[in-house]
């Protein structure tokens, strides 16, 4: 039975309820959450840029010029991020995964006296980066990596501390 614990994801923002009590659909007790996704469904984009620098610590600010398809894509590509929690950015100096959480959209249309003008729409979402270097084709930990992201410790207690990448501290040294 479930304890009703609530606690707040730190990534998210979601309250979730601490049901590890309860066995999960095949009855082996692992826990199941309403946010983890079948493998299948694991989408892992990495957003490619042509100039630009990446920070020491993971940030940046890149732009790129798309044209509708290239949009289209990298929106799609961005939608199963948000599902996976997890995107990157490539620069030709440096590299960054980032765990990211939704928090909202802004739009904006200022018309000229011809109904024609610019229309913006932004995400914003919380994000923790997970991953940093400096050379893009260097190795990757993680997902994108293949290897080394998750710390023994995450695995073998049920110490809340590795929920969400929270326990990444030092992301420039996986």
């Amino acid at each position: 039975m479930s304890d009703g614990t609530e606690e707040r994801n730190e990534v998210d923002g979601r309250d979730e309820v601490d049901d590890s009590d309860e066995p999960d659909a095949d009855g082996d007790g692992a826990d199941d959450h309403d946010h983890a996704l079948p493998l299948e469904d694991l989408q892992y984009p990495e957003y490619v840029f042509d100039e630009g620098e990446i920070g020491e610590y993971g940030g940046f600010d890149l732009s790129a010029d798309l044209d509708r398809e290239e949009i289209r894509t990298w929106l799609e590509d961005l939608a199963g991020g948000l599902a996976s929690h997890d995107v990157a950015v490539e620069s030709p100096d440096g590299y960054v995964t980032l765990g990211v959480a939704p928090e909202g959209v802004e739009m904006r249309f200022d018309p000229d006296d011809d109904c024609v003008g610019e229309f913006e729409f932004s995400v914003q979402m919380r994000a923790k980066a997970m991953f940093v270097a400096d050379d893009p084709d260097g190795e990757k930990v993680g997902a994108r990596g293949g290897k080394g992201f998750i710390p023994i410790e995450a695995l073998t207690t049920d110490d809340e501390k590795f929920r969400c990448y929270n326990w990444v501290e030092d992301p420039t040294d996986p």
